[in-house]
């Protein structure tokens, strides 16, 4: 299975797909946990636990560190983009921080999911982006609220609309 990100950036590189209008802007990428750190293929694990004063497994358990992730497959296609230039926040792929909004945070702790997409819509303002892309609606969902609730100019985007504009 693919996201929608991979596919795109599949048929982007087979030439199936070319992104010709320029969208003219500075944006900055923002990676959403389901997609980037929870991203990764689950691995079965087959073993035991081996007693002792220390936790240890037999064989030894692979854990998933957000490593292996979807990260690179959207910014292919936001670089694939003529005139869009695209700018890093300071914490991304596996550092990324979250937007707030997934797990049920927003739901049960909204205070809390607001106050996490504000912190994340102030590391984007400080890359002198346009706007914010991400591949998640829950993601948009929320900088878009954080943006209207402090007023930025700031724009928030999911990468297919800018890849819309670019086709």
């Amino acid at each position: 299975m693919l996201h929608v990100t991979e596919y795109f950036d599949r048929l982007i590189k087979e030439g199936k797909l070319k992104p010709k209008k320029a969208v003219n802007m500075t944006v900055t990428y923002h990676d959403p946990c389901y997609l980037g750190r929870q991203g990764e293929e689950y691995i079965h694990w087959n073993g035991k636990e081996v007693l002792g004063d220390l936790r240890t497994y037999d064989p030894p358990k692979i854990y998933r560190r957000g490593v292996g992730g979807i990260y690179e497959p959207p910014r292919n296609v936001l670089k694939s983009i003529p005139g869009l230039k695209l700018v890093e926040m300071q914490r991304i792929k596996e550092y990324a921080w979250c937007c707030g909004a997934g797990g049920g945070v927003r739901e049960s702790n909204p205070e809390y999911a607001m106050w996490t997409a504000n912190e994340r819509i102030d590391e984007a303002e400080d890359t002198g982006a346009m706007a914010i892309a991400t591949a998640c609606p829950w993601c948009e969902l929320n900088f878009g609220e954080s943006i209207k609730g402090k007023g930025s100019s700031l724009k928030v985007y999911d990468i297919v609309e800018l890849l819309e504009k670019a086709v």
